[in-house]
């Protein structure tokens, strides 16, 4: 399914009196990555001098136990070798202090990728000093919203984050029961939301829920609920991370954001524009590396640039166009790959990119 084609489905499911709404905040939200990111084709701006987008996980564990994602196995996490434990706000600082050797500014820090970043209480000065740093050009934050405060909400907007990633679970107590695996009352989520959104000086919000089988009267509620709080607003696909979405999946898999799923991809587009950053400083290429194989460097002892630039980057790179992520012990059997839009793939740029990185 193409974007556009995406966007006049979600504004089905919203109905005709949010359809509008809906198609221009997720145009207001992607209208960079179309206009002069990597929508444009990521093969176009390759090799890149600065990685576009860094994630970095400000803590390693979760407050929820979502059936669908690894975190509720903390015990397999735990015998992959993850740590668990939150960032130190000077590695967050070293971080921050190392994207000033880079050319340009880095597209987006994400903060938030295999954890919930609410988890680690020095939040709000990580996001000031990212923002204050002059090194980023959107600074955000992926949350399940449980653990916003007021306070929290009120210092993380005076700290100037730029946007917001809601991540709502269900829509009822009983429902982030069963799958969070937490009794959590879907009145204060709604709440948390609402009074970020009531702030003069707020980021920008985006929430989405995950279909893992909703009904047409669900969807509707969760329209109805949402969009007067929000800014941009979707519904996602379930992908099949664990083995119950594995079976909840089962051959009708669309992509996590339903846009040109693209099935036989043979290239990750990942490593080429992109870091994740790990609690402990360590550095790896994906952010849908659970159990962190995809391992190029580590803050300790080495600056982002020196990582980016580095040899194992490289020959990871180069692997991922000679042999392909299927052949790659740390990408094998990855069942996130082919959710990344056409817009990059580089499978038909793959000799000319190996000249470019060797």
């Amino acid at each position: 399914m193409s974007a556009a084609a995406q966007l006049l489905n979600l504004a089905s499911m919203a109905g005709p009196t949010r359809a509008v709404k809906v198609v221009t905040g997720l145009l207001r939200m992607h209208a960079r990555y179309f206009l002069v990111g990597r929508g444009r084709g990521l093969a176009k701006v390759l090799p890149l001098s600065t990685p576009m987008k860094i994630h970095v996980d400000p803590a390693s564990g979760c407050n929820f136990r979502c059936f669908f994602c690894p975190q509720t196995d903390p015990s397999a996490l735990r015998a992959a070798g993850v740590k668990a434990g939150v960032m130190k706000l000077p590695l967050l600082q070293k971080l921050v202090d190392d994207l000033a050797a880079f050319p340009s500014k880095v597209d987006e820090l994400v903060f938030g990728n295999y954890g919930e970043p609410l988890l680690n209480k020095q939040i709000d000065e990580m996001v000031a000093y990212a923002v204050q740093s002059g090194s980023v050009r959107e600074v955000s934050l992926i949350t399940n919203a449980a653990l916003l405060t007021k306070e929290r909400a009120d210092n993380l907007a005076a700290a100037g984050l730029q946007k917001v990633r809601f991540s709502v679970e269900a829509l009822s107590d009983e429902g982030y029961l069963t799958t969070t695996k937490v009794k959590v009352a879907f009145a204060d989520i709604v709440e948390n939301i609402r009074y970020l959104h009531s702030l003069r000086k707020r980021p920008f919000i985006y929430v989405k829920i995950i279909d893992t089988g909703l009904s047409q009267e669900e969807k509707q509620k969760f329209f109805k609920t949402f969009m007067p709080i929000s800014d941009a607003i979707s519904i996602e696909n379930l992908m099949p991370v664990t083995e119950e979405a594995a079976e909840i999946v089962g051959d009708n898999g669309k992509g996590m954001t339903g846009v040109s799923l693209s099935a036989g991809r043979a290239v990750c587009p990942s490593p080429f524009y992109s870091l994740s950053v790990h609690m402990d400083g360590d550095v790896g290429v994906c952010c849908a590396d659970w159990h962190h194989k995809t391992g190029v460097g580590s803050l300790r002892d080495q600056s982002l640039k020196e990582i980016w630039n580095g040899e194992q980057l490289r020959q990871f790179r180069v692997e991922q166009l000679t042999k392909s992520w299927r052949n790659m012990d740390a990408c094998a059997g990855c069942e996130m790959v082919n959710h990344y839009p056409v817009y990059e793939d580089l499978d038909r740029h793959r000799d000319g990119l190996v000249v470019s990185y060797s």
